[in-house]
């Protein structure tokens, strides 16, 4: 378990599927992912088995530290949102992130805190050298997340990307572990 800025963040478990699906099946969630399948309590079931397997992979829920985390977490309860780390390199110190807050605590800055903790333990506890992400050139409110959690646009896939009957750009941002250190440095001054 990682706690940061009030936010206790541990690995998945079982009791977390439901709330993580219902959020997965969500539209305003799943609009903005590249794999638009509505995901069965099957399939999460053997997602999770998947992960326990794979070393490339890294994926938590988050809780709000005030809520009482002996509770299962619920779709309405103290679940606030999941992390999401793949293609882990561990050779080139790389890792994609990424992050789903839950729909009824959008616009509170838990998007911002959760940033602030990928980053956080990307850089300082698995000692990773490169963050990096894709997002459609459509969500605007992701890609100021992200530049102000200080990610870089980096590059473009033209048209990769098919939403609402037409095509759209996804865009790859990263953040280097000396541009993070930066960062802190500056905020401390």
């Amino acid at each position: 378990m990682f706690i940061h800025e009030g936010l206790i963040i541990r690995p998945v478990e079982e009791k977390d599927l439901e709330a993580i699906r219902m959020m997965r099946n969500e539209p305003s969630t799943w609009t903005q992912l590249t794999n638009i399948s509505h995901v069965s309590p099957t399939d999460q079931s053997g997602w999770l088995l998947s992960l326990m397997c794979d070393q490339t992979r890294a994926y938590f829920v988050v809780h709000d530290e005030a809520c009482d985390t002996d509770r299962v977490a619920h779709w309405e309860g103290d679940f606030i949102g999941f992390i999401r780390m793949d293609d882990i390199d561990r050779v080139n110190r790389s890792a994609r992130v990424g992050a789903d807050v839950h729909p009824g605590k959008r616009g509170r800055g838990y998007g911002t805190r959760i940033y602030k903790a990928i980053l956080k333990y990307g850089f300082d506890y698995l000692n990773l050298h490169r963050l990096w992400l894709m997002v459609l050139d459509t969500n605007e409110r992701a890609k100021l997340l992200y530049v102000n959690s200080g990610f870089r646009a980096e590059g473009r896939q033209r048209e990769a990307i098919f939403r609402d009957g037409r095509y759209v750009d996804y865009i790859m941002m990263s953040i280097l572990e000396d541009e993070y250190r930066a960062r802190q440095t500056n905020a401390r001054a």
